[in-house]
């Protein structure tokens, strides 16, 4: 078989030396595969840049977001002071969930949390953990969590800060299961306020897995008058951002099949540009291929008309017709 083929090359480039019309083909057909494969290699270069760095698009599923409004399962929360300067900074707190003809009181669990600082120190805080096990759920953004903070009369200054975080063994999905000891992770309530916290949740699908991220965010407060400042020295709220979830999904900004739709359309117009190529510089350049049928060879026809074919041609004495004897 590799010697059928060596004949066949051996043959080939034998014409090539003497057939400038194949001498011409070749080489348009050399530079465009020469073309081609760099763009290919281009293009798959552009592939795999960007596939390099994940990427998520936002996508609206209405059954999805009706089924999160009526099963809104509210987080862990943690409350810990702003500052461990102080023992039993928190003296009580009182923390009850609401909603359309609901209620329900939690008892916070003491907890102690590292937080870090700002100037990247760890420091360990006596804090208190609400809805530890995650089983108090909504049925829309109408129903909230709502928390009452008294400080120890000794200490009677300080704030306190809150964080959300989920139980492994509830909402295995999400990102957060332990409360953060990044500082910025954290929101402060500040004393003599109703401060509101409502939820950004954001599901990200990537891998055939779906991950839940609740980003914390601050939203109004209201000031309290002098008849409510005798009470707790602070309170907050918490519940759901209204309009459910936002749900990201994994996408390929650069797919293989993009690529190869790509490189199959270069394919096409460079077949196209090489026959237009070889045409436009053959006529240019007048090449004739000896002996392939079409034209004139070399004798300028005198094979055809001359007077030494027998055969062919018209005979000026013997032509019958009328025209014989001219």
């Amino acid at each position: 078989m590799s010697t059928v083929a060596m004949d066949y090359v051996r043959d080939f480039m034998e014409d090539v030396k003497h057939d400038r019309a194949l001498q011409l083909k070749t080489f348009i057909t050399v530079v465009l595969s020469i073309t081609g494969f760099s763009l290919f290699c281009v293009e798959d270069a552009r592939l795999h840049r960007a596939n390099d760095v994940m990427h998520f698009t936002q996508v609206w599923d209405s059954k999805s977001e009706h089924k999160a409004m009526r099963e809104e399962r509210f987080p862990v929360i943690s409350i810990c002071p702003t500052t461990s300067d102080f023992e039993g900074q928190i003296k009580q707190l009182s923390c009850s969930g609401y909603g359309p003809n609901s209620f329900r009181s939690f008892n916070p669990v003491p907890q102690q949390i590292s937080i870090g600082t700002i100037s990247s120190a760890t420091e360990l805080f006596n804090c208190f953990t609400v809805n530890e096990k995650q089983d108090y759920i909504g049925l829309d953004s109408s129903f909230f969590i709502k928390c009452d903070i008294t400080y120890n009369d000794l200490v009677n200054q300080g704030q306190a800060r809150i964080t959300t975080w989920a139980n492994h063994d509830v909402w295995p999905e999400a990102i957060f299961q332990e409360p953060v000891s990044n500082t910025y992770k954290w929101k402060t309530v500040l004393q003599h306020r109703t401060s509101e916290f409502y939820m950004k949740v954001k599901k990200y699908d990537f891998k055939g897995k779906a991950r839940w991220f609740a980003d914390l965010n601050y939203g109004q407060y209201m000031m309290w008058n002098s008849t409510q400042d005798a009470g707790p020295h602070a309170s907050f709220t918490l519940g759901h951002e209204f309009g459910g979830f936002e749900e990201h999904k994994q996408v390929k900004l650069y797919t293989t099949n993009m690529m190869l739709g790509t490189v199959g359309g270069m394919a096409f117009l460079l077949s196209c540009l090489n026959i237009v190529a070889f045409a436009f510089f053959a006529g240019l350049l007048q090449i004739d291929r000896s002996g392939s049928g079409g034209g004139y060879n070399s004798n300028g026809g005198a094979n055809m008309y001359g007077s030494q074919d027998t055969a062919g041609g018209i005979p000026q004495s013997t032509a019958g017709g009328s025209y014989g004897s001219i």
